[in-house]
């Protein structure tokens, strides 16, 4: 029986986007779109990002790569030359959507800026994911992940207080763009079907780290309270907020101990201690007298039990994994989660699986392309190029 098609089915994306802005065409790639991952001769950066497969600092190697390319098709062109980007404008004639994560000037420089790629395709659909977004004092500044958590205001709050602000792990931010990147061409795309009409979306990894801070704005505005690092605590640490959630030692290792206005009260049934519930009465003030009792309790246990009786008592604590540990989670493999793909130089690799679950059309998980894996397939099936043809632009480094 054939698999039904996926929930993007139909759609093709130039995915000219690199490193962990690259997220975005995954994204689509996994729920069914057609994903040409372009790229310059060199390759994405991201296939020098370590680690790599066997320790063999080989580009078809990089883990990352593996794992954020998966499931694209592979065309280089080098876009410095006049033919790779004429051919450029030919793919965008065939396409429904651009993603890009060039510097802001890149591409308009090279006359492949949005005015310039509708004329090729009138509907099309652009995303341009950078650091800062394409105007602005900032516009124009080399970026990365730590420094859009620190503009956007991210890192100031993360970390023990009388210590230096403590970067999150991976780029968590920029992926967080991406996913904007995404959302925004589902948009554009709803847009287009609706009007006919194309659109332009300028995504901003800086904003994309202010946009996670939720009510921080509006916070100050209200009472003017500015949230301060707060170590392991979450960062409700305005006087009026009951004992906040945090990470406490246990006997084998680390749990989250969390609690809000719903069952503050249920920590003293949970610990079985008389002397909590003085403290109870202004659990933020007392927070360090709650941890010393919690430890004492905790020390008695394991992981997993304290989290068994906290959740009878319907206490959202659980288990700090190690990243092995989540690898074998029994749950995720109940679920499916991860999935195993054929790379024909990896071998088999497991990825992460689908992100969100679809009853009616799969989540489609595929090997990273190789290094212009798919340029020739592409050329023949959407420009109806010959042999010929595509063996000169190879001979002349046009196709890498």
């Amino acid at each position: 029986m054939p698999e039904p098609p996926g929930a993007l089915d139909g759609l093709r994306v130039l995915d000219l986007a690199t490193g962990s802005f690259g997220y975005a065409g995954k994204l689509l790639a996994g729920l069914g779109a057609e994903v040409l991952k372009v790229e310059p001769p060199e390759g994405d950066p991201l296939r020098r990002q370590p680690p790599f497969a066997g320790d063999d600092p080989d580009p078809e190697l990089a883990a990352r790569h593996l794992h954020l390319s998966a499931g694209k098709r592979g065309v280089v062109l080098d876009l410095e030359r006049d033919e790779g980007r004429a051919l450029l404008r030919r793919l965008v004639r065939e396409s429904d959507v651009l993603i890009e994560s060039f510097e802001p000037g890149y591409l308009v420089a090279r006359g492949l800026a949005y005015d310039d790629l509708i004329e090729q395709r009138p509907d099309l659909v652009m995303a341009s994911v950078t650091y800062y977004g394409q105007d602005g004092p900032y516009a124009g500044y080399a970026g990365a992940e730590i420094v859009a958590t620190a503009l956007g205001g991210y890192l100031k709050l993360t970390g023990d207080p009388d210590r230096e602000p403590v970067k999150p792990y991976d780029e968590l931010v920029l992926h967080q763009a991406a996913l904007h990147a995404a959302a925004a061409v589902m948009i554009g795309i709803t847009h287009r079907d609706a009007t006919g009409e194309g659109d332009h979306f300028d995504v901003a990894a800086v904003d994309a780290a202010l946009f996670l801070l939720g009510g921080l704005a509006q916070g100050y505005q209200f009472d003017g309270h500015v949230p301060v690092r707060a170590g392991a605590r979450l960062l409700f640490n305005n006087p009026r907020y009951p004992y906040p959630s945090t990470l406490r030692p246990c006997r084998d290792g680390h749990v989250h101990a969390h609690s809000n206005n719903r069952h503050i009260d249920l920590l003293a049934v949970l610990m079985e201690d008389p002397r909590i519930d003085a403290l109870m009465e202004t659990p933020m003030a007392n927070a360090d007298g709650i941890d010393a009792l919690m430890d004492e309790w905790l020390a008695r246990y394991d992981r997993d039990e304290v989290v068994r009786r906290a959740q009878q008592l319907r206490l959202p604590f659980t288990a700090v994994r190690e990243p092995l540990e989540v690898l074998r989670d029994a749950h995720l493999e109940e679920r499916g989660f991860f999935a195993a793909v054929d790379h024909p130089r990896a071998g088999r690799v497991m990825q992460p699986g689908a992100p969100v679950r679809l009853e009616g059309t799969p989540w489609r998980s595929g090997p990273a392309p190789l290094l212009g894996e798919h340029g020739d397939e592409v050329l023949t099936e959407l420009l109806g190029m010959a042999p010929d043809e595509i063996a000169e632009l190879h001979a002349s480094g046009v196709l890498g």
